[in-house]
């Protein structure tokens, strides 16, 4: 294979692997089929008292408790970064849908029996709770009647957005009465919100997780909810499952809806029995116009019986905040796998070194845009190695280039011909095409890498460098995108081009105006990797080819000395007879315009 068209097959396969991990996926929707979701229960008392809420506060946050399920309904994070038009960003995106709440914890299952069965220990799926006492650290919420009393405390732990919730359950009917809890979080996205734009993922593209107490990930999206899913092992009915949830095999340790920068998580502490967790997206249609989803992930929990008198108790932690990667370490005394869920993508074990190489130098020099410039370069120079073939083989590329363009105007029509005749030069002057590009393809699992790196990094979030406003938003001047197409036309400026004219000219001017367009709407904290790339590119390539060419003059000058008496030999007379300079075409004389005579002689 000639080395352009091995060249534009590499930049094919680069360019797939760009769009998958740029473009969201298009084929969710499942047309006009509805998904199979199964009855679920919405009964509420009907008389109800006025609600009241209860605020607990932290130097990270502020969260807001209803007494109407004693639910999440406002969690507003205070730090200056996590603000948008100066005002706090609000986690909880349903506080008007009382049983779509976060932290809602369900004492009734479908799965179990149905919700008008007489032994479930709650009446409904939501109640009017007493606000018992309330201070910034602690909120007490209380219910009872003939059958249950209930008593939920919700408190800060003093770690980075955490809340830790303790829910005690007692049976004071004068029977056994069954229970089966849940603990629910949930995010509502319209779907014009989720939807990327022009080669981003959207940051408020949403999906679902579970961890599960091995530190494996299950991570789900809203294609993965279509009407054909709901089907196999995941979706199979059980005593806490009516088959329309996915649940994950294995014990839970961590449940939770998350975006590009945020996530809401329920942590499993302390419960009669180890839940499981389960998973789904249900899809909303909003009066004519408007679409969307329900994120939704819980914590389920076996049935238990209690008999008259006997208590239950379920703790489970929440993390509800950005996934700054030291605050999801520490989350929960560090002892659950809460890290997992920052998402880096196939590379991830590149990714990780990567970013803990990125927190490093930040720690050294408190400048985000300055860490990605030292990050960028250290990553050059350690993978240099395996630039310098790459490099080396575009140098006899390009001196041959001459010969190249004759042999391809001589065989134009004989393509077969052109690549043997091409192959030929290439063997004559031992240039292997495949030598220069392998190396550069090992190193791709390290850029898409450091891509997914830049692309998912909270750490970026509103955080301005030069004249950017925000590291994790595109350049509002659309200057860096241009600065990088410039830089990569001279790039390929630098390059040996193949193929016929038409090809060249493609491959000089798209490659710059394909990456000039990715750069309008991709991180401006990307635009400065990839600019920063780009010229050490063009530093590394000029240093080596000056190596090379001082290397060559410098043996070049020392060569007469040496061969002067082989010189004087190569001009005697020659005898007469079949010599070398005879040679009727079996010698190695031979030239280019015979590669197809001893194609047809099968000697080539």
């Amino acid at each position: 294979m000639e080395r352009g068209g091995l060249l534009r097959w590499i930049l094919f396969g680069v360019g797939v692997l760009l769009l998958m991990m740029l473009l969201p996926k298009s084929c969710g929707n499942g047309g006009h089929a509805r998904q199979p979701l199964e009855f679920e229960s919405a009964q509420l008392p009907a008389e109800r008292p006025k609600e009241q809420l209860c605020s607990l506060w932290t130097r990270e946050f502020v969260a807001q408790l209803s007494t109407r399920g004693a639910s999440l309904k406002h969690f507003k994070l205070l730090g200056s970064k996590y603000r948008h038009q100066r005002e706090p960003i609000d986690l909880s995106t349903t506080p008007d849908v009382e049983l779509r709440q976060q932290l809602r914890f369900h004492f009734r299952n479908e799965a179990t029996a149905k919700p008008d069965d007489k032994s479930w220990q709650v009446a409904f799926d939501s109640l009017d709770w007493q606000l018992a006492s309330a201070d910034r650290n602690q909120c007490v919420f209380v219910y009872q009647d003939d059958a249950v009393r209930l008593e939920k405390t919700v408190r800060v732990t003093g770690h980075p957005y955490e809340l830790e919730t303790d829910a005690r359950i007692e049976n004071r009917a004068p029977t056994p009465r069954r229970h089966a809890v849940s603990v629910h979080t949930v995010a509502w996205r319209y779907d014009s919100e989720v939807k990327g734009g022009m080669f981003r993922v959207s940051p408020f593209a949403t999906h679902v997780e579970c961890v599960t107490a091995e530190g494996d990930t299950t991570r789900l999206r809203a294609e993965d909810f279509e009407p054909s899913d709901f089907k196999g092992a995941p979706f199979e009915t059980n005593p806490v499952n009516l088959g329309d949830w996915h649940q994950v095999p294995g014990r839970a340790d961590v449940a939770a809806v998350s975006n590009a920068y945020f996530t809401h998580a329920l942590v499993p502490l302390a419960s009669p029995k180890p839940p499981v967790c389960q998973l789904q997206i249900e899809q909303w249609a909003v009066g004519s116009q408007k679409a969307g989803a329900m994120y939704r992930a819980r914590l389920a929990y076996a049935p238990l019986e209690l008999a008259p008198g006997q208590q239950a108790e379920y703790r489970v932690l929440t993390y509800a905040g950005p996934k700054e990667r030291q605050a999801l370490a520490g989350a929960a005394a560090g002892k659950h796998h809460l890290s997992e869920l920052i998402d880096l993508g196939f590379f991830s074990s590149i990714a990780k070194v990567l970013v803990a190489f990125l927190l490093k130098v930040h720690s050294v020099i408190p400048n985000w845009g300055i860490a990605i410039i030292v990050l960028t370069v250290t990553a050059r120079m350690l993978l240099f190695p395996l630039a310098i073939p790459s490099i080396k083989s575009m140098m006899k590329m390009r001196e041959l280039k001459p010969e190249l363009d004759a042999l391809n105007e001589k065989y134009k029509d004989d393509a077969q011909a052109k690549g043997l005749a091409q192959m030929e030069l290439w063997r004559k002057h031992n240039v292997n095409p495949l030598k220069g590009c392998l190396p550069q393809l090992a190193s791709m699992p390290v850029w898409f890498a450091l891509y997914t790196t830049l692309q998912t990094a909270v750490e970026l979030y509103n955080i301005p460098f030069l004249w950017f406003p925000d590291l994790s938003a595109s350049d509002p001047l659309y200057v860096l995108p241009f600065i990088i197409g410039t830089t990569s036309f001279v790039q390929q400026r630098l390059m040996p081009m193949q193929g016929d004219p038409m090809q060249q000219k493609m491959m000089l001017y798209m490659m710059p105006a394909m990456f000039t367009v990715f750069m309008l709407f991709l991180p401006a904290g990307l635009g400065v990797y990839m600019f920063t790339n780009g010229v050490l590119g063009i530093i590394q390539q000029q240093a080596v080819e000056w190596h090379v060419r001082r290397t060559t003059a410098k043996r070049d000058a020392e060569k007469p000395k040496q061969d002067t008496k082989q010189d004087r030999d190569s001009t005697s007379p020659k005898p007469k007879g079949k010599g070398p300079g005879k040679s009727k075409g079996k010698g190695k004389d031979v030239e280019i315009s015979d590669t197809r005579a001893l194609l047809d002689k099968g000697k080539a």
